[in-house]
């Protein structure tokens, strides 16, 4: 998933929006994960990736000022049961291990079977068929535009092979973690600037191995604010709110594996630039589809859910810009096979 923001994926009833009741129940302890770097993933989904993964990318709009403080409670499953908000050490200790979202099958061993003509032949009138009509814009809440199927085949295609190139090399993917052993429940890599979850501050280095993030794609920048006016074009016609506007400066690019969650949590700026001026959270949805949360508590028990699928689009910001949201699941094998196929996804 990639996630940009001023400082998944998900699966649709479409026939029910905006509003959709998160069924999840229960909470879950937030323990110590074992870093399975060394296993490659059976497929990818979003930038916040996973097709037995998912990708998810978030732009974040925000002053290119070094190091600004941000806290993100993105290790916050649900109801909160460890204490992370101020960490006793800020020493890390644990060790990256670079991470390709798409591994060659001749380095794998996994043998992927081609779709039938059947399954390709469908594929293909599905997506002429979202081409003539168009993308489906819904308001889910003042500030909360849902763009279903706004991303083509061909530009999903191009992010994920993009992201690839950029995740193995310096600065690119690896599974962030704490102190005390504990790992979040997807791999990263940001553009731009930093995130660092043990500090919850954003800087020009990642300081658990001193690389430099890679530089945000032009292309990149240019999907968020196409994405963006799209959104208030609709809005304006039907007399909403209009979204600030924002060119990113910086890009969380997430790999969720099947097993893959991000609990609830606020997207917050120290500085309070952005939540002041209402700068949106981009979120593009590439791969398998995710069950995306939200809603003005940390309680999952009053979140709404959404389901997000590859080539969906989730814009939050004016009145929503702080709620809190999540990923409770990803759903396994709903990933395009031409997606697969193209992108040497496993």
């Amino acid at each position: 998933m990639l996630k940009w923001k001023p400082k998944k994926k998900v699966v649709i009833d479409e026939s029910s929006l905006p509003t959709f009741k998160n069924v999840a129940s229960g909470t879950e302890n937030f323990k110590p994960m074992p870093n399975n770097d060394s296993k490659q993933p059976k497929s990818v989904s979003t930038f916040d990736y996973n097709s037995k993964n998912s990708n998810h990318l978030h732009p974040i709009p925000t002053k290119s000022q070094q190091g600004p403080k941000l806290q993100d409670g993105i290790a916050e499953n649900g109801k909160q049961i460890m204490d992370i908000s101020k960490p006793e050490d800020t020493n890390h200790s644990y060790s990256i291990t670079r991470f390709d979202i798409c591994p060659k099958k001749v380095n794998t061993g996994v043998i992927m079977l081609k779709a039938s003509l059947l399954v390709k032949n469908r594929e293909k009138r599905n997506q002429i068929t979202r081409i003539v009509q168009g993308p489906s814009i819904y308001i889910l809440r003042p500030g909360m535009v849902l763009l279903k199927r706004y991303m083509s085949l061909d530009d999903q295609v191009k992010i994920v092979k993009a992201c690839r190139e950029l995740g193995i090399g310096d600065g690119g993917f690896y599974q962030p973690g704490y102190n005390n052993g504990a790992k979040l429940h997807f791999k990263m890599m940001c553009l731009g600037m930093n995130w660092d979850p043990q500090s919850r501050q954003y800087s020009y280095i990642r300081i658990t191995d001193n690389s430099k993030p890679p530089k945000i794609p032009d292309y990149f920048q240019d999907m968020v604010k196409r994405a963006i006016q799209d959104s208030n074009d609709y809005i304006q016609k039907n007399s909403g709110k209009i979204i600030p506007s924002m060119s990113p400066d910086i890009c969380i690019a997430k790999f969720y594996t099947k097993d893959g969650k991000l609990g609830l949590h606020q997207d917050k700026d120290e500085s309070r630039e952005s939540l002041d001026r209402g700068l949106p959270v981009v979120s593009f949805s590439i791969g398998d589809s995710a069950e995306f949360l939200y809603g003005n508590e940390r309680d999952i028990e009053k979140a709404d859910l959404v389901k997000l699928e590859s080539g969906d689009v989730m814009i939050f910001g004016g009145e929503s810009r702080n709620i809190f949201h999540g990923v409770s699941s990803i759903v396994p094998d709903t990933a395009s096979r031409r997606l697969l196929e193209a992108t040497d996804i496993p």
